[in-house]
């Protein structure tokens, strides 16, 4: 092992080995919620500075571990979601006597795995960043015994999960008796001639991944799961499996599009998945009354807007699918971050009647998450949809395009429903807003500004993502 290997690997072993410590750390002195969760958000802190700082690279590990702008940008941002949503968490684990510990450990964990989708070089490291990625997801899931059919909902992910692993390694397996490698900068010079055996593995390698962004027809966890885990879970699985997902999908996309499938095979097949997500995710979500499940089916239709980015090829969507992940993941850890706020973290859209009375600064912070989630200005979520309408129009996807605004319009629908419920008369006898929840409070409303700031200056980010090139 080199110092390049080790650099690489950097941020990726402070992640892994933040979770080792936490445990332990367990183990010697119960660690409090509050105390576990300030220690795994400075790990994932410190993980995150550290990837910011290293700039690209040479490739460790004989270019297994990329250390490009791409991975260390994707990386970067898993650990600052995974930060967030443990600041939030820190609260609501004091408060339902889930253990912290493990919780925290959970999401460091994943939170490698999603880094090491990212920058994996090779199909086999991708398949081991998926399976770290995933398996703490389906514990986290099911930690919440209270929850509705939490037990099933982990169930269903990890019983499906598994499946969608098997597909994307036995991908592997024919992509290599087709090229005879599994590396992609390999795949990526070998210019290999069109191959059914190639062509078949990488559509296995597209259902894997696409599973795990929970695009259309791989979606059905997606709303059993965000109803049954715990919000700050969720809030961290909403940005870490998109940004797993589709960074993988993006290296692997701009490294075979010359050679075994053509860029057109990989526009087509992105192309028909986003439709299909955008039209079902949209329309599910407009009949749903709990929150959460309507957020869930929501994550289903925000995944078409990036998998339409990425049908306008790598070299194009790249930048613009970055933008939009940390547009998401703000908004995502926001929105669950104000669930946990509430005296009923899984609310009906009527129990939320009355809000504003009761506690005016959470009704504006839904109301400004759900704008952002629209795609409306001045809030960063309008910039997010208008740069993937952009990669569209430069890829003259116009038919694609035009489904994108037209879904657009109908999660207006959905989204805006909630937010007027939190300005109407509530129709049941108030709860009161619990206290003691400071931190997760101020998690939550630097989360909502960051998303308006985003959306007026965005000059700043729109420089950081420019440096995600494959």
């Amino acid at each position: 092992m080199t110092l390049g290997d080790l650099l690489a690997a950097a941020p990726l072993i402070v992640l892994a080995g933040g979770a080792c410590l936490v445990l332990a750390a367990d183990l010697v002195v119960r660690l409090p919620a509050r105390g576990a969760a300030w220690l795994g958000a400075a790990v994932a802190a410190v993980a995150a500075v550290l990837a910011a700082r290293l700039g690209p690279g040479t490739a460790g590990f004989g270019g297994a571990l990329e250390r490009d702008g791409g991975a260390l940008f994707f990386v970067a941002l898993v650990a600052v979601g995974a930060a967030g949503a443990l600041l939030v968490a820190g609260d609501y684990l004091a408060r339902e006597d889930l253990p912290p510990a493990e919780f925290v450990a959970l999401v460091l964990f994943s939170a490698t795995g999603a880094g090491l989708m990212a920058a994996g070089g090779d199909l086999l490291v991708v398949f081991l960043g998926l399976e770290l990625l995933s398996l703490p997801l389906y514990a986290l899931t099911g930690l919440l015994a209270r929850a509705r059919h939490a037990d099933e909902a982990a169930l269903k992910y990890f019983l499906l999960g598994a499946a969608a692993s098997a597909v994307f390694l036995y991908g592997v397996a024919l992509v290599y008796a087709a090229t005879g490698t599994t590396r992609l900068d390999v795949l990526a010079r070998g210019a290999t001639p069109p191959d059914p055996l190639a062509f078949a593995g990488f559509a296995l390698l597209l259902c894997g991944v696409a599973f795990k962004a929970a695009l259309v027809p791989f979606h059905a966890w997606a709303p059993d799961v965000y109803e049954a885990a715990p919000p700050p879970a969720t809030a961290f699985m909403a940005l870490a499996a998109k940004t797993g997902a589709f960074a993988a999908l993006l290296r692997i996309q701009a490294a075979t599009s010359g050679g075994a499938v053509a860029a057109a095979d990989w526009r087509a097949a992105l192309a028909a998945v986003a439709a299909l997500t955008l039209v079902v995710g949209n329309l599910a979500a407009l009949g749903q009354r709990r929150v959460r499940r309507l957020l869930g089916w929501s994550s289903v239709a925000h995944a078409g807007y990036l998998a339409a980015a990425a049908a306008a090829g790598a070299d194009i969507a790249a930048p613009f699918i970055a933008f939009y992940l940390v547009v998401y993941g703000t908004l995502s850890l926001a929105s669950f971050g104000l669930l946990t706020l509430l005296p009923d973290d899984d609310p009906t859209i009527d129990d939320l009647g009355g809000l504003f009375r009761r506690s005016p600064l959470i009704a504006v912070g839904f109301v400004v998450v759900l704008v952002g989630l629209t795609g409306l200005p001045p809030t960063a979520g309008f910039l997010g949809k208008l740069y993937v309408f952009e990669a569209l129009a430069q890829a003259r996807l116009l038919w694609l395009l035009i489904i994108g605004v037209l879904a657009s319009v109908v999660s207006a629908a959905y989204y805006l429903r909630v937010a007027l419920a939190c300005f109407a008369p509530s129709t049941a006898e108030a709860t009161p807003m619990a206290g003691g929840r400071r931190l997760a409070g101020a998690t939550v409303a630097l989360a909502t500004l960051l998303s308006l700031a985003l959306g007026l200056a965005p000059l700043a980010l729109l420089d950081l993502v420019r440096q995600v090139r494959y």
